[in-house]
């Protein structure tokens, strides 16, 4: 890649991504609010932000690919994921939920993959003006300016996103965390979003079991450009992602500090045991 090319795509990613927020914030709510076949809610705003980001992409890059979380007629003009160099994956409203019910919490996420491997990742929330933004081996910033993860000291509360879904595996470990002592658990309804908090360092770490492609894209290179480890629950990598499989398959995965990911690892194969 030229020097000047990720600069280049962080610019684009990071002006759709204000281009979704002000669409957004120009609308009363959703007119629309349906169910996908998952029963996850979608509303008429996802299809619009993800019209937009979209089809800005494709006429900037007709070579390059396209993953996106609501399905679009006009993905298929673009290259294949799974065999294009590049491709970028979309969550256009990261908190859909949250969006159709009024709680003014919820982002997009952008990233572009370079073979698999996350080299640009940009993350805005809608209402706090928070735009967390990274270019692989160039670090994240928060509105511009540099951020990094934090480890807590042993005697202080650790902050660990967590997920809404009710599985087994999720129950297990949340029941764990909540009894052990220090472990403080928070829910933003957005995955993005606590991706980007723990690389802010605002979170300590960040759990999820049932997230797509899309949710976690983004994120794990605003974690590991901030100083972050971020993995599956076994401390298995998840980078490079493989654009071969389905991008509804599930992508498990636990972001954290350095310090604290073993031990968050331990307590997930215990509860799994």
């Amino acid at each position: 890649m030229a020097d000047a090319e990720p600069q280049t795509y962080l610019a684009l990613a990071t002006q759709l991504a204000a281009e979704a927020v002000r669409l957004t914030r120009s609308r009363s709510g959703p007119e629309t609010i349906a169910r996908k076949e998952d029963h996850s809610l979608v509303t008429d705003v996802d299809h619009d932000l993800q019209a937009l980001i979209v089809g800005r992409i494709a006429e900037t890059h007709p070579d390059h690919a396209i993953v996106a979380e609501e399905t679009l007629a006009d993905t298929s003009t673009q290259a294949y994921p799974a065999t294009a160099r590049h491709c970028w994956v979309i969550d256009p409203l990261d908190g859909t939920r949250n969006y159709a019910m009024g709680l003014p919490c919820y982002a997009t996420a952008i990233a572009l993959l370079d073979r698999g491997e996350p080299i640009i990742g940009v993350v805005a929330e809608h209402n706090s003006e928070l735009v967390f933004a990274a270019a692989k081996g160039r670090g994240t910033t928060l509105n511009g300016q540099p951020i990094r993860v934090a480890d807590p000291a042993a005697h202080k509360d650790t902050l660990i996103g967590i997920p809404s879904s009710k599985d087994e595996l999720t129950v297990r470990t949340l029941q764990a965390w909540v009894a052990t002592r220090g472990f403080v658990l928070r829910n933003t309804g957005s995955t993005a979003l606590h991706l980007s908090l723990v690389a802010s360092g605002a979170l300590n770490a960040s759990f999820c079991k049932r997230c797509k492609i899309w949710d976690v894209a983004a994120g794990a290179l605003l974690v590991t450009e901030a100083g972050g480890v971020m993995t599956d629950p076994a401390g298995r990598p998840i980078t490079p992602f493989d654009l071969t499989k389905d991008p509804n398959t599930d992508l498990p995965t636990l972001a954290s500090a350095p310090g604290l990911h073993e031990r968050l690892i331990e307590s997930i194969a215990r509860a799994r045991a």
